[in-house]
């Protein structure tokens, strides 16, 4: 019987095992399946509809189950596995103890029987050699012939046998006596006790695998409010599966996007005006610098590691609009902080040849002075770059602008050290003082967007704004009546899309040639190079004749 309680045992030992791993391989076919069936990232970007909303939340879900089942796994495998292996080997011992004990009692109770029969064969023995020698006593007696002699000597052979019959019969009865107590002992004392041991050995076996099984149906039982809270959490999320809600987001996403402008009727063999776009000519053609360079808000990044492609953010829903804005502040935060630890040891380095001259000779401070002026340019144009982001951000959340900063405020440097860094800066932000308030008008038009307060209806944030293909803002209300030679300062840069017009950078100032009331001007730099430039990018300096 415990030989079959071991085996049984053991049994529930391999049953344990195998549960143990289908527990483990259906966690693991659960996230297999989960990572099969997510959906890519061409996917993602119906990702805002119910169904699909359902859909991941059912994905989740199932990842969740599967940590479930793999905390089952983990305590079947501590809890029960374990104890069943310890209840297995101390069982085992035990048995194998008093089986034994159990032999040895046996070995005893076999030499005791072989003892009562020695005796009992010797007894027999002894008395038919006695009667035996008896018989021929009275044979020699009886017999005339016989001597004397003769009949003494049968006389002491009988007395003999006699004896050793006595001693024989002695030694049996004690051999009974002896093995009559000794298999009373065994079967009412000795056998009994190791059959209770034997007993109770079994019915711990019993009783741990009880508790065993229990703590196996605990530990199952405990994941089930997780699971059914699960199960709850997905039919939720079907619940809230909507076909109008998704049909409404559809066509809020489609109806935003951009239409074609209407067509100008233009005479024939006429110079065609700038277009809604701002164009000069009117003319769709790109050439070989268009295709190589892309505008994204008012600054040209071709081939640079900031160009972006237009179709990647005007494009865009607003959610990954504004996802994008958020990536290209960050990035340009990082950019301002490496160089501003690049000025910091600049600073460092020029203050150090101020107070000691003989470290460094004129060349390497005109040198130091020169990487400064680089560096604030940079800071420059980058504080410009950010500020243009947060207003784009600021105005797609629906929130103020923030105030722009004072160009150049925090590149102040060592008044001894930096001095032309200084006066560069100032001279940045005098060029720019009249229109501190503007950021890039690259985007849409001036009239249409005021940084410092933007409404809804100008920065939407379902609306997806377009980027002209010459890159050009619209012009603003042309200006007529002026005279030759006027000056006028750039307020904006802006890289020449043909070859009849020219590049202009921020802070310089040009000579007017003639305005035609077009918005687009023609204008000279004092290199006697003459060419367009979007009228709505610089501002007008000596008043008009």
């Amino acid at each position: 019987h415990t030989e079959h309680g071991l085996e049984f045992t053991k049994k529930c030992q391999e049953f344990v095992r195998d549960r143990i791993k289908v527990e483990i391989d259906y966690a693991k076919s659960l996230r297999g399946l989960k990572k099969r069936y997510k959906l890519k990232n061409a996917e993602d970007d119906a990702g805002n509809f119910s169904t699909i909303k359902a859909y991941n939340v059912f994905l989740g879900q199932l990842d969740l189950i599967a940590r479930d089942h793999e905390i089952v796994a983990e305590g079947l495998q501590e809890k029960v596995a374990e104890r069943l292996k310890s209840v297995q080997k101390e069982t085992t011992n035990n048995r194998k103890n008093l089986c034994n004990t159990a032999n040895q009692l046996q070995h005893e109770y076999k030499e005791w029987q072989v003892v009562l029969e020695r005796n009992q064969l010797k007894y027999e023995k002894a008395a038919k050699e006695a009667d035996a020698a008896g018989q021929a006593f009275g044979r020699v007696n009886d017999d005339m012939n016989a001597t004397k002699a003769q009949v003494e000597k049968s006389r002491s052979q009988m007395s003999y046998r006699q004896d050793l019959m006595e001693k024989s019969k002695g030694d049996y009865i004690i051999a009974v006596e002896t093995t009559n107590n000794n298999q009373h002992e065994y079967y009412h004392q000795r056998w009994p006790g190791l059959i209770n041991q034997m007993q109770r050995c079994e019915e711990n076996r019993i009783e741990e695998l009880k508790s065993i099984l229990i703590e196996h149906c605990n530990i199952q039982s405990s994941i089930l409010p997780h699971i059914t809270t699960c199960i709850e959490t997905m039919t939720e999320s079907c619940e809230k599966i909507s076909p109008a809600e998704d049909s409404e987001l559809l066509m809020e996403e489609r109806s935003n996007q951009p239409y074609p402008g209407d067509h100008m009727f233009m005479e024939w063999n006429s110079k065609a005006p700038p277009s809604a776009f701002g164009s000069h000519n009117n003319s769709t053609r790109k050439t070989k610098r268009d295709r190589k360079k892309t505008k994204i808000f008012g600054r040209n990044v071709g081939g640079s590691s900031e160009s972006v492609n237009k179709e990647g953010l005007e494009n865009l829903p607003p959610e990954k609009r504004k996802k994008a804005f958020k990536e290209k502040i960050k990035e340009i935060e990082g950019k301002i902080n490496i160089q501003l630890k690049a000025r910091g040891a600049l600073e460092e380095i020029l203050e150090l040849y101020s107070q000691k001259p003989e470290l460094g000779s004129v060349e390497a401070m005109e040198d130091s002075r020169s990487q400064m002026d680089d560096i604030t340019q940079t800071l420059e144009r980058l504080q410009e770059e950010l500020y243009k982001y947060q207003c784009y951000l600021a105005a797609l959340m629906d929130k103020t602008a923030p105030d722009k900063p004072h160009i150049g405020s925090h590149l102040q440097a060592d008044a001894v050290s930096i001095t032309s860094s200084v006066s560069h800066i100032s001279h940045v932000s005098a060029s720019h003082s009249g229109d501190a308030e503007l950021p890039p008008p690259d985007q849409m038009s001036p009239n249409e967007f005021d940084p410092v307060s933007p409404t809804t209806n100008e920065f939407n944030s379902d609306t997806y704004y377009e980027v002209p293909d010459n890159n050009v803002p619209p012009p603003s209300a042309p200006v007529t009546g002026l005279s030759a030679n006027n000056q006028c300062s750039v307020l904006y840069d802006y890289v020449a899309q043909h070859d009849d017009e020219l590049d202009i950078w921020a802070g310089e100032a040009l000579s007017i040639v003639e305005d035609n009331g077009t918005g687009w001007v023609k204008a000279k730099r004092n290199d006697n190079e003459i060419g367009l430039v979007p009228g709505n990018y610089i501002e007008y300096v000596e008043l008009y004749s």
